[in-house]
C-alpha cells in the first residue's frame, strides 16, 4: 500500500486548500488520500474512507441514466489501466447525508517510482454549469433510479446494485447481506382507509428504515408494499441486528388517516434476511432465501423477522 508520505506536506497542503475534492488511490483502487475538499463536498471524513476501495460504492457514482460507474465505466479505473487522463461532466454522487449531488470528475495518473496511483478531482457541477442545467440533469437522473412515492431507489436500480455486489463477492470475496421488508396487512390499510393512507404508510416505513440502516447500505422500494436493503461488508449477526432493530422501531407505530384525524392506522412490518453464500449462482438465490424467510414469518407468526 502507498505511504501517504509520498505526498509531501507541501503538496498535501496545496490539495487540501483546493475547493474541489481530491482523492488518491493505489492501482487496486484503495483510497490512501482524501482531501479537505472531498470531506466538505461528500460529508465523509478521511477516517471514514481511508484504506477502503472506491469500488466499495461509498459515493454511489451514477450517470444521468442511472448507470453505476463504481463498477462499470469508472473514469478513475480506466485512467489507472490506460494511463490516459479521463473526464466526466455529468456524474452524480451520494453524500453521507443522502443528498444526491451533480459533480464533474477529472482523473489522472500519478507515477511514483514503479508504482502507479490514480488521482480523482471532483467539484460541484452547479459552479460551472449553473443551477438551471444542474437541476434539469438531476431530474433526469432521479427519474431513472428513484421511486417517486418514497424517494428511495427503485427496483431497476437495486437490481443493478445486487448484481454488482454479487460480482464483488465472486471477484474479491466481499460478503454482503440483504433484508426484505413487507408491510403487514397493507391491503387492509388500503381497503379500510384508502390509497392515500396506504401511501402514507409506505412513506412512513421508508423514513424509519432510512434512519435505521448504515450509510453504506442501499434501500429501495422492491414492490408494491415491499422494501429491500442491500448491506455491503456485513456478517450474519449484523443482518440479524438490523432486522431486529427496524422491526422494533416500526412495530405498532400509529399514523393518522389522511381522511380523518379520528382514524388511526397501526403499522407493522415482517422481515426476512439472508447472506450471500458460495453456492449462490446469482443474486437471485440470495433474494429467494430472504423471501423464504419472510414467508415463514408471515405463515408461522410469532417472530417478526427470520433469516434464511
Amino acid at each position: 500500500m502507498m505511504n501517504v508520505g509520498v505526498l509531501d506536506e507541501s503538496l498535501r497542503g496545496i490539495l487540501d486548500a483546493v475547493s474541489d475534492g481530491v482523492y488518491v488511490t493505489t492501482a487496486e483502487r484503495q483510497i490512501v488520500f482524501w482531501s479537505k475538499g472531498a470531506e466538505r463536498i461528500t460529508g465523509y471524513s478521511s477516517d471514514e474512507v481511508l484504506n477502503r476501495h472506491c469500488y466499495d460504492n461509498i459515493l454511489v457514482h451514477t450517470d444521468v441514466l442511472g448507470k453505476n460507474l463504481c463498477f462499470d465505466g469508472c473514469p478513475l479505473q480506466k485512467c489507472i489501466e490506460t494511463g490516459e487522463r479521463q473526464e466526466a461532466k455529468e456524474v452524480f454522487l451520494k453524500r453521507k447525508d443522502g443528498e444526491r449531488l451533480a459533480v464533474y470528475i477529472k482523473a489522472l495518473v500519478l507515477q511514483v517510482g514503479d508504482e502507479r496511483y490514480g488521482v480523482e478531482v471532483f467539484g460541484e457541477l452547479q459552479s460551472v454549469a449553473g443551477s438551471a442545467l444542474t437541476e434539469r440533469l438531476k431530474q433526469l437522473s432521479d427519474a431513472s433510479i428513484i421511486d417517486q412515492l418514497t424517494g428511495l431507489y427503485n427496483r431497476h436500480y437495486i437490481d443493478t446494485i445486487l448484481d454488482q455486489q454479487y460480482g464483488l463477492f465472486k471477484r474479491h470475496f466481499q460478503r454482503f447481506g440483504l433484508v426484505v421488508i413487507d408491510v403487514d396487512k397493507f391491503k387492509n390499510i388500503n381497503d379500510t382507509f384508502g390509497h392515500l393512507a396506504g401511501d402514507e404508510a409506505l412513506k412512513f416505513v421508508a423514513s424509519v428504515v432510512q434512519r435505521t440502516m448504515r450509510s453504506m447500505d442501499f434501500l429501495a422500494r422492491f414492490g408494491g408494499d415491499e422494501f429491500i436493503i442491500v448491506c455491503p461488508l456485513i456478517e450474519l449477526d449484523g443482518v440479524e441486528k438490523l432486522s431486529e432493530r427496524l422491526v422494533g422501531l416500526v412495530h405498532h407505530s400509529v399514523l393518522s388517516s389522511p381522511e380523518s384525524l379520528k382514524n388511526v392506522i397501526e403499522v407493522s412490518v415482517s422481515v426476512g434476511g439472508s447472506m450471500v453464500d458460495y453456492k449462490d449462482a446469482s443474486a437471485a438465490d440470495i433474494i429467494a432465501r430472504a423471501d423464504e424467510a419472510l414467508h415463514r414469518v408471515k405463515r408461522d407468526g410469532g417472530d417478526w423477522y427470520a433469516l434464511g
